[in-house]
């Protein structure tokens, strides 16, 4: 009986240790979440020549509000998804939308609609940017230094990100209607190297067929892009990027300075774009776009902030240096209060060209008076 006992007892102790190495080896429970970004803008401003007023709500960007825009996203550390489901007009997608797996340490294999890997990206975003866009700013997406990986459309990406080290090849092109046969054209790759205490250089290739780059709201691909990300000054955010076309394009190069530094309470913020168009519409001209803002923390939640944006007439007529349209003169005041999950403000804007989602005219809705109310998840 005794000799039972421990025979059952060594088998016991057996089964536990074959357990625990078999839950040792199984993978870790996924993690999953669910957010949420939203954005309404009410605005009260002037008609065509001062005729009256108008009302309505619209997004900044122009077009219908962002009344819910959710991310749903469940990883672990081999595979995951993301989703983002939005009720702009009518249910859809929008933002990130795409499946990975990670077969080696660093390495990432993806493919969606809309990747939107932002790993590399250089990103400016400050201002009207967030309340009322004026007509040739910002239209780049936020990313006039360096694109995005999977801006949108269809697109499946191989791309490594460990020990300050990265590089990313990736194909556009889905099916149906989406598919492509240019293989050459549809190619998006690059690589990164993050020198420590000091910052980050990089490069990459956009094919022709490579959906949302736009260089300052122009399609203007091929071409290849490199940028210096400067990260050894505390506070300091800089980032410069070059374009060079590698076929005659309408433009030589490109060039844009994306900078914001916060000093205790206050932050400045900078973007100069510059593109030297090339006998684009039978005229030579420099474009010019240039921004500066202003953000102070009141304490509370409350922050304060002012922008002037410029955009010269060779950039709003993308190029045409004696276009039809006019140069832009853009000025906005704000103050808003913001909470755990949002925020919510009012602004006044004056713009020699109207607002985002309006015709690019010279008469059309030159003041408006932004209420804007967003909250994220």
């Amino acid at each position: 009986m005794k000799k039972l006992l421990v025979v059952l007892l060594a088998l016991t102790v057996l089964g536990i240790f074959a357990y625990a190495d078999d839950a040792a080896a199984a993978p870790a429970a996924p993690v999953v979440s669910i957010g949420d970004f939203g954005r309404q803008v009410f605005v009260f401003g002037n008609q065509d020549n001062g005729n009256g007023y108008y009302a309505g709500t619209q997004a900044s960007w122009g077009g219908t509000p962002r009344i819910v825009g959710l991310n749903i996203t469940a990883h672990n550390d081999n595979a995951g998804f993301a989703i983002s489901p939005d009720a702009d007009s009518g249910f859809g997608l929008t933002d990130e939308n795409k499946a990975w797996v990670s077969p080696l340490p660093g390495l990432t294999f993806e493919s969606g609609i809309q990747l939107e890997t932002d790993t590399w990206r250089g990103s400016s975003d400050f201002g009207s940017d967030d309340w009322l866009r004026f007509p040739g700013v910002a239209v780049d997406g936020n990313s006039s230094t360096f694109a995005r990986l999977g801006e949108g459309g269809y697109m499946t990406d191989l791309n490594y990100n460990k020990d300050g080290i990265g590089a990313w090849a990736a194909f556009q092109g889905g099916n149906g209607a989406d598919i492509t046969y240019d293989f050459g054209d549809s190619i998006q790759a690059g690589a990164a190297y993050a020198i420590a205490g000091i910052g980050m250089i990089k490069a990459q290739y956009l094919g022709m067929n490579v959906n949302g780059h736009t260089l300052l709201g122009q399609q203007h691909a091929p071409d290849i892009q490199a940028a210096f990300n400067l990260s050894a000054v505390k506070g300091l955010y800089e980032e410069i990027g070059a374009v060079i076309p590698t076929v005659d394009e309408g433009y030589s190069f490109a060039f844009a300075d994306d900078t914001d530094y916060t000093a205790g309470a206050l932050t400045i913020h900078a973007r100069v774009d510059v593109v030297s168009y090339d006998n684009k519409v039978a005229n030579n001209a420099m474009g010019l776009a240039a921004g500066v803002g202003l953000d102070y923390d009141l304490g509370n939640g409350l922050d304060a902030g002012a922008d002037f944006q410029y955009v010269n007439q060779a950039q709003e007529n993308q190029g045409n240096g004696s276009g039809p349209t006019s140069g832009l003169t853009g000025i906005a005041v704000d103050i808003k209060k913001g909470f755990s999950n949002g925020l919510i403000g009012i602004g006044f804007e004056y713009s020699s060209l109207g607002f985002a989602g309006a015709p690019v005219t010279n008469a059309y809705s030159h003041w408006a008076i932004p209420i804007v109310a967003s909250e994220l998840f």
